[in-house]
């Protein structure tokens, strides 16, 4: 059994969500070895605007899924837009580093596959910038493929790969 469950974030509705997922978001997405992979720009987030983001993602089919440890400490965030008319997207997927190579993304990204299907979707999509090849990595053994390419997206140039995995019956 993994000392990690997944749990539902709904800051837009519930403070103490809000108090948890901020700073843990803060953290795991301006973290140095994170935020090349997370920041087109390559600035780091600012507070102001991850509140904004989290204030206006629910109108926007937008969701949050964490990875916490028994104490309830958050080890690693994905954040998601339903949308009935572009489908299941992935905005994000991010651990603190003291917690990678526990399979965290792993479990964050099967649990987003499982809820794409049972939530009607025949397909969940995701973008990764060319040189995350740890993210890369995992979503290809997940059985993700590449669908189409974007370049020059980063600030320094970095290409986004953006892959899709169709979601089988069974």
């Amino acid at each position: 059994m993994s000392k990690f469950e997944i749990l539902e974030f709904v800051p837009e509705t519930n403070d103490e969500h809000m108090n948890e997922l901020l700073p843990a978001f803060l953290a795991i997405w301006n973290d140095p070895e994170n935020l090349k992979y997370l920041s087109l720009t390559l600035r780091p987030f600012e507070e102001e605007t991850v509140r904004s983001w989290f204030s206006m993602h629910i109108s926007g089919g937008g969701r949050y899924f964490c990875a916490v440890d028994t104490g309830r400490n958050i080890a690693g965030i994905s954040a998601i837009r339903l949308d009935p008319i572009n489908g299941f997207e992935v905005m994000g997927v991010g651990v603190l580093p003291p917690s990678k190579r526990q399979g965290i993304g792993t479990m964050l990204m099967k649990h987003l596959a499982q809820l794409a299907k049972t939530s009607g979707f025949q397909s969940i999509e995701v973008n990764v910038l060319a040189d995350n090849v740890i993210m890369l990595r995992l979503l290809l053994g997940l059985g993700f493929i590449p669908i189409r390419m974007e370049h020059s997206k980063r600030a320094d140039g970095a290409d986004l790969v953006f892959l899709r995995k169709v979601l089988s019956e069974s």
